[in-house]
């Protein structure tokens, strides 16, 4: 089977096709859901049939005891492999048919990533792509006949074509209840698990953290300057690590599109640690200061990476409690620990990504161009030369390289006065 021929689309499937230089298709994600949202609005155009429609539904659903027996959501079964395996294959045999599960990779609140390998009938095991099935739910579905299935993720995400924004190769809708999109497997998961199970040490090198950033901001930087989007949530769980150590940001789920507008009303949406001041009042901002909202959550990681702790004392603090958080953010003062040894330069960096001055705080063009985040295309250099050598590239990540080291002396020395 080609690899165009892969993802091939069906009823229960909606396609982005795969092309041979890895990268998305041309197909409009708008363009991809259009028969799906044209189907919604024609249901909801007939709400006084509403009623018998749904009694129609049950009486199908009782004449199939495989479906009637089916929970809503797989979130409910999603820990059972076997009852998730059944119900993938009664529910969309398209789907089944393409994809293998292997293994359960995380389960969260609004959605499951498994990690799967496509079924390709006659090839040997050498030929088959390992893909991440990430499963949308919808937890309040439960006095719905029919999912209202959120768009935004697969829109958003879809539109994206970047080195580190993992690719989405397709989207299924299974069932009434539940979506799934087939995209890019990244072997080491998210920032958290690849800190645990292949670092091994706490705190990180500042060569690693410089690293994370470099592909972080790349990401960033494309999303606000191509696409006019704030990402929102950005996170250790929602960065992770491919096979070759990239480093790609993903989950677009709660994204904001601010092109053609002026202003920005910020709603309170996110992960609550890293909103920033003006999420946190929900206040509304000009567009010029857009991407200082991902900057200010990209601070927040970076903290979190170098002290294993979150900046203005937060972790003392309840994380679903708002107003103490925003009272923590304004009444502390943003302090280093003593007993861990960070350049000048990094805590400079760290100081403008944390400003609480919206006004004074770095945009995305000042983060990639600030001087120590500039030492992140000696550390693409000093992997390469690992790569050719056919060494192992997490050596350069446990400890500090010699040239970034230097580098860092020289850019200290060179703007001592400012970093006092």
């Amino acid at each position: 089977m080609s690899q165009n021929n892969l993802f091939k689309t069906s009823k229960s499937e909606i396609k982005v096709p795969l092309n041979s230089s890895n990268n998305y298709a041309d197909t409009s994600p708008i363009q991809i859901i259009k028969k799906e949202e044209k189907n919604e609005i024609n249901e909801k155009k007939n709400e006084k049939g509403y009623e018998n429609d749904n009694k129609n539904k049950k009486v199908n659903n009782e004449t199939n005891s495989v479906l009637s027996s089916s929970p809503k959501s797989i979130h409910d079964i999603y820990n059972d492999k076997e009852e998730l395996e059944k119900y993938l294959e009664n529910n969309c045999k398209e789907f089944w048919e393409k994809f293998e599960l292997l293994e359960f990779k995380k389960n969260g609140s609004a959605g499951s990533v498994l990690k799967a390998q496509t079924r390709m009938k006659g090839k040997p095991n050498t030929n088959r792509r390992f893909v991440a099935l990430k499963f949308l739910y919808n937890s309040k579905s439960d006095n719905k006949p029919k999912k209202e299935i959120n768009h935004q993720e697969i829109i958003t995400h879809g539109a994206l074509k970047h080195k580190n924004i993992p690719q989405i190769f397709g989207y299924y809708k299974i069932g009434d209840y539940n979506s799934c999109i087939a995209m890019e497997f990244c072997q080491y998961g998210d920032l958290e698990n690849f800190k645990k199970k292949v670092i091994k040490r706490v705190p990180l090198s500042e060569t690693f953290i410089c690293y994370i950033l470099g592909g972080l901001s790349e990401a960033v930087n494309f999303i606000h300057t191509h696409n006019k989007i704030i990402h929102m949530d950005i996170k250790q769980q929602n960065v992770i690590v491919d096979d070759y150590i990239n480093i790609k940001l993903t989950d677009f789920s709660i994204s904001i599109n601010y092109r053609n507008k002026q202003y920005i009303t910020l709603p309170m949406i996110g992960t609550c640690y890293y909103m920033s001041p003006e999420v946190l009042r929900k206040e509304t901002i000009p567009v010029k200061y857009a991407s200082k909202i991902d900057v200010y959550s990209i601070g927040v990681l970076l903290y979190l990476l170098a002290f294993c702790d979150y900046p203005y004392k937060l972790k003392e603090v309840d994380n679903k409690n708002y107003s103490q958080i925003l009272k923590n953010v304004e009444e502390n003062n943003l302090e280093f620990p003593m007993d861990l040894e960070y350049s000048k330069p990094f805590l400079n960096l760290l100081k403008n990504c944390l400003n609480k001055d919206i006004s004074k705080r770095y945009d995305i063009f000042q983060l990639i161009n600030d001087p120590w985040a500039k030492g992140y295309q000696i550390i693409l250099n000093e992997k390469e030369k690992l790569y050719n050598a056919g060494k192992f590239v997490i050596d350069l990540m446990v400890d500090n390289i010699i040239n970034f080291n230097e580098y860092i002396k020289q850019v200290e020395k060179n703007n001592n006065i400012f970093f006092q």
